[in-house]
């Protein structure tokens, strides 16, 4: 990687990094808002909505990774046939999967209101419509991303958040309650597929090696899937055996505990395909691994210490008085938050170098979390320590 490369990356990974900090900032906004609107009960399933988004976005991120990864591979080797072909398989994939996904929503739908004690199960259907879309639209990240053109990756997540909060706070003000939240979420992913098109020309009939690439599809998926179940089946297994008041207090404590995990997601976007290119060239790339936990490290420890120092007055200043209860545990979220998120720099490191070890431990821990919950669920407290015990390990 010449110089005057690595310059310009390190300028766009910083533009990405700065996006993707105001985009962060704005879905927290909008979650702040709609908690102080709608109070626990209702904030509890709009909590739910974008938690099941998130959850699914273990297949987004595997079409993503993906994508990225052989992206570079084939610009690498400045093979633009292969590249082409391999795009057009993947976003047939992608389309394939979406309806599966969207069938399950839609078909489900009443399923899922009781099971998660919902007040409508309009919110299942409006979500699945988008599916297909959704992971289009991931490809076409991952297109991105593996051409290192973080400005415009950026832009797609500006469109998403913006378009969202716009027309979300939108319908909720006119009384569409958490229906409209569901519209605002469909209605985003589609105007962010529009933006996010590559370009690239498709091209058919060109053979590449598709068994290797499903084989890290099936890795990638696992792993996103692992991830998925640590990061986000506390939050939907306390919607499902608490009460609609105490979920949604533990979804405001989740959602500012997290500001870990979201503010240093972009450190794993930025790392990806420059390990993979590295790797292709024969080039070291560990300085850009212990760079990256570094950076993760450092935001982890101030934002664990500001609500362990202050917690009365994030919870007052971004929820409001009637969610004050959740203070005391605020900055023991934080620390398992921090944990999953050192975790997640060192597993992506070593699956974008074809290490899957680190990704079976991963997807073990996952499957335990759940487990445990299930079994001990007495109190926020325990719920919280099952995931600190678990990520330390």
């Amino acid at each position: 990687m010449s110089e005057l490369a690595d310059k310009q990356l390190k300028r766009d990974g910083t533009i990405l990094f700065i996006s993707n900090l105001v985009v962060n900032a704005g879905n927290y906004g909008i979650n702040l808002l709609l908690g102080r609107w709608l109070g626990p009960s209702e904030f509890s399933e709009v909590s739910l909505l974008v938690t099941l988004l998130l959850m699914l976005s273990f297949w987004a991120l595997a079409f993503q990774l993906t994508a990225a990864k052989y992206i570079a591979e084939f610009t690498t080797e400045n093979n633009q046939l292969q590249l082409s072909a391999f795009l057009t398989w993947l976003q047939k994939l992608a389309i394939f999967v979406g309806v599966g996904l969207a069938v399950l929503l839609v078909g489900l739908s009443y399923f899922w209101k009781d099971f998660f004690q919902m007040q409508s199960s309009l919110i299942f259907i409006i979500f699945g419509i988008g599916m297909p879309i959704y992971l289009l639209m991931s490809v076409n990240r991952g297109v991105l991303q593996g051409q290192t053109n973080y400005k415009k990756l950026a832009i797609t997540y500006q469109v998403e958040m913006w378009s969202r909060l716009i027309i979300s706070l939108l319908l909720v003000k006119m009384g569409f309650g958490v229906n409209g939240v569901a519209w605002g979420l469909t209605i985003s992913i589609f105007a962010t597929w529009l933006v996010s098109g590559s370009g690239i020309e498709k091209i058919k009939n060109i053979s590449f090696d598709n068994q290797k690439i499903i084989k890290f599809f099936l890795v990638v998926l696992v792993y996103e899937c692992s991830q998925i179940l640590i990061n986000n089946s506390d939050t939907v297994l306390v919607k499902h055996y608490f009460s609609p008041e105490d979920a949604g207090l533990y979804a405001a404590m989740a959602l500012i505990g997290r500001i870990v995990y979201f503010g240093t997601w972009t450190v794993v976007t930025l790392l990806f395909p420059i390990v993979v290119k590295l790797e292709k060239e024969g080039k070291d790339h560990t300085k850009y691994f212990f760079g990256g936990l570094m950076v993760v490290g450092l935001i982890a420890l101030v934002i664990i210490v500001a609500c362990y120092l202050m917690p009365e007055f994030m919870v007052t200043v971004l929820f409001g008085a009637k969610y004050l209860s959740i203070s005391p545990l605020l900055w023991f979220y934080a620390l398992a938050t921090a944990l999953f998120a050192l975790v997640n720099v060192f597993v992506y490191y070593n699956m974008s170098l074809e290490r899957l070890l680190p990704v079976w431990i991963t997807i073990a821990g996952g499957i335990l979390q759940i487990l445990l919950i299930v079994s001990y669920h007495q109190s926020f407290r325990q719920v919280i320590e099952i995931q600190v015990y678990l990520m330390s390990a």
